[in-house]
Protein backbone atom coordinates (compact mmCIF):
# COMPACT_ATOMS: atom_id res chain seq x y z
CA UNK A 1 0.00 0.00 0.00
CA UNK A 2 2.85 2.03 1.15
CA UNK A 3 4.72 2.04 -2.48
CA UNK A 4 1.27 2.68 -4.58
CA UNK A 5 0.30 5.61 -2.64
CA UNK A 6 3.23 7.54 -2.46
CA UNK A 7 5.75 6.53 -5.10
CA UNK A 8 2.87 6.86 -8.21
CA UNK A 9 2.36 10.68 -7.60
CA UNK A 10 -0.70 12.79 -8.76
CA UNK A 11 -3.78 11.37 -9.68
CA UNK A 12 -4.47 7.55 -9.09
CA UNK A 13 -7.55 7.46 -11.81
CA UNK A 14 -5.23 8.52 -14.72
CA UNK A 15 -1.73 7.51 -13.85
CA UNK A 16 -0.40 7.71 -17.15
CA UNK A 17 1.99 4.76 -18.94
CA UNK A 18 2.63 5.43 -22.68
CA UNK A 19 0.54 2.42 -23.46
CA UNK A 20 -2.26 2.41 -20.97
CA UNK A 21 -3.89 4.94 -18.13
CA UNK A 22 -4.52 2.65 -15.15
CA UNK A 23 -6.89 3.46 -12.39
CA UNK A 24 -6.02 2.43 -9.18
CA UNK A 25 -8.39 3.69 -7.09
CA UNK A 26 -9.78 0.46 -6.11
CA UNK A 27 -7.02 -1.79 -6.14
CA UNK A 28 -6.99 -4.00 -3.14
CA UNK A 29 -4.33 -5.91 -1.89
CA UNK A 30 -4.58 -9.25 0.41
CA UNK A 31 -2.01 -11.32 2.29
CA UNK A 32 -1.65 -14.78 0.61
CA UNK A 33 0.79 -16.58 2.64
CA UNK A 34 3.93 -15.60 4.12
CA UNK A 35 6.00 -12.80 1.42
CA UNK A 36 2.76 -13.42 -0.75
CA UNK A 37 0.53 -10.75 -1.41
CA UNK A 38 -1.99 -10.46 -3.74
CA UNK A 39 -3.41 -7.34 -5.94
CA UNK A 40 -6.41 -7.05 -7.69
CA UNK A 41 -8.97 -4.33 -8.69
CA UNK A 42 -6.24 -1.96 -11.14
CA UNK A 43 -8.39 -0.84 -14.15
CA UNK A 44 -6.30 0.53 -17.47
CA UNK A 45 -8.24 2.60 -19.90
CA UNK A 46 -6.98 3.76 -23.36
CA UNK A 47 -3.94 5.05 -23.67
CA UNK A 48 -3.86 8.77 -24.12
CA UNK A 49 -2.38 11.29 -27.22
CA UNK A 50 0.77 12.73 -25.15
CA UNK A 51 4.03 11.02 -23.75
CA UNK A 52 5.24 12.10 -20.75
CA UNK A 53 8.37 13.96 -21.02
CA UNK A 54 11.11 14.14 -18.17
CA UNK A 55 13.42 17.04 -18.54
CA UNK A 56 15.81 19.08 -17.09
CA UNK A 57 17.83 22.30 -17.70
CA UNK A 58 20.58 24.02 -16.14
CA UNK A 59 19.63 27.32 -14.58
CA UNK A 60 22.52 28.96 -12.96
CA UNK A 61 24.36 27.85 -9.26
CA UNK A 62 23.63 27.59 -5.94
CA UNK A 63 25.74 26.98 -2.72
CA UNK A 64 24.52 25.69 0.93
CA UNK A 65 27.34 25.55 4.12
CA UNK A 66 25.90 24.22 7.43
CA UNK A 67 27.46 25.32 10.39
CA UNK A 68 26.72 24.69 14.34
CA UNK A 69 25.84 27.83 16.79
CA UNK A 70 25.75 26.54 20.05
CA UNK A 71 24.61 28.99 23.25
CA UNK A 72 21.86 31.39 24.47
CA UNK A 73 19.57 32.44 21.36
CA UNK A 74 21.45 30.00 19.31
CA UNK A 75 18.84 30.62 16.00
CA UNK A 76 18.36 34.26 16.23
CA UNK A 77 22.08 34.68 16.48
CA UNK A 78 22.68 31.56 13.65
CA UNK A 79 19.61 33.66 11.58
CA UNK A 80 21.48 37.28 12.53
CA UNK A 81 25.32 35.97 11.04
CA UNK A 82 23.71 34.53 8.20
CA UNK A 83 21.75 36.83 6.89
CA UNK A 84 24.27 39.71 7.32
CA UNK A 85 26.39 37.65 5.45
CA UNK A 86 24.09 37.44 2.59
CA UNK A 87 23.42 41.29 2.47
CA UNK A 88 27.33 42.08 2.65
CA UNK A 89 27.63 40.21 0.00
CA UNK A 90 24.94 41.82 -1.99
CA UNK A 91 26.27 45.21 -1.05
CA UNK A 92 29.93 44.05 -3.17
CA UNK A 93 27.56 42.41 -6.21
CA UNK A 94 26.31 45.86 -6.60
CA UNK A 95 29.37 47.68 -6.77
CA UNK A 96 30.82 44.78 -9.15
CA UNK A 97 27.14 45.17 -11.45
CA UNK A 98 26.67 41.58 -10.73
CA UNK A 99 23.19 42.00 -9.06
CA UNK A 100 21.75 40.47 -5.82
CA UNK A 101 21.35 36.60 -4.92
CA UNK A 102 18.26 35.70 -6.68
CA UNK A 103 16.97 33.72 -3.85
CA UNK A 104 18.21 32.55 -0.43
CA UNK A 105 17.09 30.35 2.22
CA UNK A 106 18.15 30.14 5.99
CA UNK A 107 16.94 27.81 8.22
CA UNK A 108 17.74 26.62 12.09
CA UNK A 109 17.76 23.11 12.01
CA UNK A 110 17.13 22.12 15.54
CA UNK A 111 14.75 25.25 16.14
CA UNK A 112 11.44 23.68 14.07
CA UNK A 113 12.46 25.72 11.59
CA UNK A 114 10.82 22.98 9.11
CA UNK A 115 7.80 22.98 11.03
CA UNK A 116 7.42 26.46 10.69
CA UNK A 117 8.29 27.69 14.01
CA UNK A 118 9.30 31.44 14.46
CA UNK A 119 12.92 31.99 14.89
CA UNK A 120 12.55 34.67 17.58
CA UNK A 121 10.65 33.07 19.57
CA UNK A 122 13.17 29.75 19.50
CA UNK A 123 14.98 28.48 22.80
CA UNK A 124 17.06 26.46 21.44
CA UNK A 125 20.56 26.58 22.82
CA UNK A 126 22.02 24.27 19.74
CA UNK A 127 20.98 24.58 16.65
CA UNK A 128 22.54 24.42 12.76
CA UNK A 129 22.31 27.18 10.21
CA UNK A 130 21.35 25.75 7.01
CA UNK A 131 22.41 28.77 4.56
CA UNK A 132 22.07 28.60 0.79
CA UNK A 133 22.12 31.27 -1.86
CA UNK A 134 21.48 31.09 -5.21
CA UNK A 135 23.04 33.27 -8.62
CA UNK A 136 23.33 33.19 -12.17
CA UNK A 137 26.65 33.45 -11.71
CA UNK A 138 29.30 31.01 -10.67
CA UNK A 139 31.88 34.16 -9.63
CA UNK A 140 29.30 35.46 -7.31
CA UNK A 141 29.02 32.37 -5.20
CA UNK A 142 32.72 31.88 -5.16
CA UNK A 143 32.90 34.87 -3.16
CA UNK A 144 30.58 34.31 -1.27
CA UNK A 145 32.39 31.17 0.08
CA UNK A 146 35.03 33.43 1.17
CA UNK A 147 33.11 35.80 2.81
CA UNK A 148 30.98 33.56 5.20
CA UNK A 149 34.13 31.95 6.76
CA UNK A 150 34.41 35.12 8.32
CA UNK A 151 31.52 34.59 10.49
CA UNK A 152 33.47 32.34 12.77
CA UNK A 153 35.83 34.87 14.14
CA UNK A 154 34.31 38.33 13.59
CA UNK A 155 30.17 38.09 13.79
CA UNK A 156 28.28 36.33 16.97
CA UNK A 157 29.93 34.19 19.33
CA UNK A 158 28.73 30.42 19.34
CA UNK A 159 29.72 29.90 16.11
CA UNK A 160 32.29 26.81 16.14
CA UNK A 161 33.00 25.40 12.82
CA UNK A 162 31.66 25.14 8.81
CA UNK A 163 30.51 21.50 8.31
CA UNK A 164 32.12 20.58 5.23
CA UNK A 165 34.78 23.65 5.10
CA UNK A 166 33.52 26.16 2.59
CA UNK A 167 30.66 25.82 0.06
CA UNK A 168 31.11 24.92 -3.57
CA UNK A 169 29.30 26.49 -6.02
CA UNK A 170 27.27 23.31 -8.21
CA UNK A 171 25.05 24.30 -11.05
CA UNK A 172 21.17 24.04 -10.47
CA UNK A 173 19.51 21.39 -12.85
CA UNK A 174 15.69 22.30 -13.37
CA UNK A 175 13.08 19.32 -13.85
CA UNK A 176 10.58 20.20 -16.23
CA UNK A 177 7.97 17.04 -17.02
CA UNK A 178 5.00 17.70 -19.69
CA UNK A 179 3.15 15.50 -22.16
CA UNK A 180 3.53 15.84 -25.68
CA UNK A 181 1.37 14.72 -28.40
CA UNK A 182 2.48 11.93 -29.95
CA UNK A 183 1.43 12.90 -33.63
CA UNK A 184 4.58 15.27 -33.54
CA UNK A 185 7.00 11.89 -33.07
CA UNK A 186 8.38 9.65 -35.68
CA UNK A 187 9.38 6.38 -34.02
CA UNK A 188 11.66 3.48 -36.03
CA UNK A 189 12.80 0.14 -34.70
CA UNK A 190 15.28 -1.70 -36.57
CA UNK A 191 15.35 1.07 -38.96
CA UNK A 192 11.59 0.60 -40.15
CA UNK A 193 8.58 3.22 -38.88
CA UNK A 194 6.92 1.94 -36.31
CA UNK A 195 2.77 2.03 -36.17
CA UNK A 196 0.91 1.67 -33.18
CA UNK A 197 -1.61 -0.91 -33.32
CA UNK A 198 -3.72 0.77 -30.41
CA UNK A 199 -5.10 3.27 -32.88
CA UNK A 200 -8.44 4.70 -29.89
CA UNK A 201 -6.48 7.09 -27.68
CA UNK A 202 -8.61 9.23 -25.54
CA UNK A 203 -9.21 12.95 -26.63
CA UNK A 204 -8.35 14.22 -23.40
CA UNK A 205 -6.78 13.11 -19.95
CA UNK A 206 -9.12 11.47 -17.76
CA UNK A 207 -9.45 12.57 -13.95
CA UNK A 208 -10.81 11.99 -10.87
CA UNK A 209 -14.00 13.68 -9.54
CA UNK A 210 -13.47 17.19 -7.47
CA UNK A 211 -12.82 16.68 -3.85
CA UNK A 212 -16.38 16.14 -2.06
CA UNK A 213 -17.36 18.07 1.17
CA UNK A 214 -18.10 15.37 3.45
CA UNK A 215 -19.80 16.14 7.02
CA UNK A 216 -17.29 15.33 10.22
CA UNK A 217 -19.83 13.45 12.62
CA UNK A 218 -18.30 12.89 16.17
CA UNK A 219 -17.69 9.13 17.09
CA UNK A 220 -16.47 10.27 20.29
CA UNK A 221 -14.74 12.17 22.74
CA UNK A 222 -11.35 11.18 21.79
CA UNK A 223 -7.98 12.92 20.33
CA UNK A 224 -5.21 11.62 18.38
CA UNK A 225 -2.08 11.98 16.77
CA UNK A 226 -2.31 11.16 12.82
CA UNK A 227 0.51 8.73 13.38
CA UNK A 228 -1.54 6.33 15.87
CA UNK A 229 -4.17 6.10 13.63
CA UNK A 230 -1.98 6.10 9.94
CA UNK A 231 1.01 5.39 7.88
CA UNK A 232 2.56 8.43 6.48
CA UNK A 233 5.10 8.23 3.86
CA UNK A 234 6.15 11.48 1.63
CA UNK A 235 8.25 12.09 -1.18
CA UNK A 236 8.82 14.42 -4.49
CA UNK A 237 7.57 15.04 -7.91
CA UNK A 238 9.61 17.72 -9.33
CA UNK A 239 8.64 21.10 -7.42
CA UNK A 240 5.67 18.79 -5.67
CA UNK A 241 5.69 16.69 -3.27
CA UNK A 242 3.63 13.69 -2.39
CA UNK A 243 2.14 12.76 0.56
CA UNK A 244 0.63 9.28 1.28
CA UNK A 245 -1.79 8.42 4.36
CA UNK A 246 -2.77 5.05 4.75
CA UNK A 247 -5.30 4.07 7.33
CA UNK A 248 -4.16 1.42 10.36
CA UNK A 249 -7.37 0.04 10.06
CA UNK A 250 -9.91 0.19 7.36
CA UNK A 251 -12.57 1.16 9.21
CA UNK A 252 -11.35 4.76 9.96
CA UNK A 253 -11.53 5.51 6.51
CA UNK A 254 -14.81 7.33 6.06
CA UNK A 255 -13.82 9.56 9.43
CA UNK A 256 -10.12 10.16 8.26
CA UNK A 257 -12.12 10.80 4.69
CA UNK A 258 -14.03 13.97 6.54
CA UNK A 259 -11.20 15.62 8.41
CA UNK A 260 -8.54 15.26 6.29
CA UNK A 261 -8.97 17.70 3.63
CA UNK A 262 -6.98 19.93 1.06
CA UNK A 263 -7.83 22.94 3.21
CA UNK A 264 -6.65 21.10 6.48
CA UNK A 265 -3.58 19.98 4.93
CA UNK A 266 -2.73 23.56 3.04
CA UNK A 267 -3.23 25.00 6.45
CA UNK A 268 -1.49 22.50 8.47
CA UNK A 269 1.56 22.80 6.16
CA UNK A 270 1.17 26.62 4.79
CA UNK A 271 4.82 27.45 5.67
CA UNK A 272 6.26 25.27 2.81
CA UNK A 273 5.77 28.09 0.57
CA UNK A 274 3.34 31.00 -0.14
CA UNK A 275 2.03 29.65 -3.96
CA UNK A 276 1.92 25.84 -1.76
CA UNK A 277 -1.40 24.42 -3.53
CA UNK A 278 -3.28 20.99 -2.53
CA UNK A 279 -5.23 18.28 -4.06
CA UNK A 280 -6.55 15.61 -2.44
CA UNK A 281 -7.26 12.29 -3.88
CA UNK A 282 -8.96 9.33 -3.06
CA UNK A 283 -7.92 5.25 -2.60
CA UNK A 284 -10.54 3.22 -0.99
CA UNK A 285 -9.56 -0.18 -1.65
CA UNK A 286 -6.52 0.50 -0.15
CA UNK A 287 -8.21 2.68 2.62
CA UNK A 288 -5.57 5.50 1.69
CA UNK A 289 -5.39 9.51 0.62
CA UNK A 290 -3.06 10.84 -1.51
CA UNK A 291 -2.32 14.75 -1.15
CA UNK A 292 -0.30 16.38 -4.00
CA UNK A 293 1.45 19.53 -2.85
CA UNK A 294 2.31 22.00 -5.30
CA UNK A 295 5.26 24.17 -4.89
CA UNK A 296 6.19 22.89 -2.06
CA UNK A 297 9.78 21.98 -2.60
CA UNK A 298 11.38 24.99 -3.70
CA UNK A 299 12.13 23.84 -7.15
CA UNK A 300 12.86 20.25 -6.09
CA UNK A 301 15.61 18.08 -5.97
CA UNK A 302 18.94 20.10 -7.10
CA UNK A 303 17.13 22.90 -7.63
CA UNK A 304 15.99 23.48 -4.43
CA UNK A 305 17.57 25.48 -1.06
CA UNK A 306 15.61 23.77 1.70
CA UNK A 307 17.33 21.06 3.95
CA UNK A 308 14.38 18.47 2.50
CA UNK A 309 14.49 19.47 -0.94
CA UNK A 310 12.65 16.07 -1.69
CA UNK A 311 10.14 16.32 0.73
CA UNK A 312 10.74 13.15 2.96
CA UNK A 313 9.65 14.91 6.04
CA UNK A 314 6.32 15.98 5.52
CA UNK A 315 5.11 13.16 6.17
CA UNK A 316 6.55 13.02 9.40
CA UNK A 317 5.53 16.85 10.33
CA UNK A 318 2.14 15.83 9.05
CA UNK A 319 2.35 13.07 11.29
CA UNK A 320 1.25 15.20 14.56
CA UNK A 321 -2.05 16.73 12.84
CA UNK A 322 -4.46 16.27 15.81
CA UNK A 323 -7.82 13.99 14.49
CA UNK A 324 -10.51 15.07 17.00
CA UNK A 325 -13.64 13.27 17.76
CA UNK A 326 -13.13 9.05 17.97
CA UNK A 327 -13.80 6.69 19.51
CA UNK A 328 -11.71 4.86 22.41
CA UNK A 329 -8.40 3.75 20.85
CA UNK A 330 -9.52 -0.06 21.79
CA UNK A 331 -12.54 0.32 19.41
CA UNK A 332 -10.04 0.22 16.40
CA UNK A 333 -7.21 -2.49 15.33
CA UNK A 334 -4.52 -0.36 15.29
CA UNK A 335 -1.63 -2.76 15.23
Amino acid sequence: SSGINAEYGGDPQCYALPDVNCDFTNVSMKEVSENEVEVSGAVGKAPSPTYKVSATYIDGYKATSMAPMIGPKAAQKGYLNAISTIKRCERVFEKMGMGAFEEYNIECLGSGSNYGNDIESSEAREVVIWASVRHKKKAALELYAKEIAGASTGMAPGFTTMLGGRPRPTPILRYKPFFYSKDLVDITVNDSEFKSTNTEFSPTQPQSPPEETIPVVSEGNQSYRLEELAYLRSGDKGNSANLGIICRDKSLYSALDARLTSAAVKDYLHHLGEDLEVTKYNLPGVGAFNFVLDNALGGGGVASLKSDPQGKAIGQIFSDFIVEGLKEKESYNLE
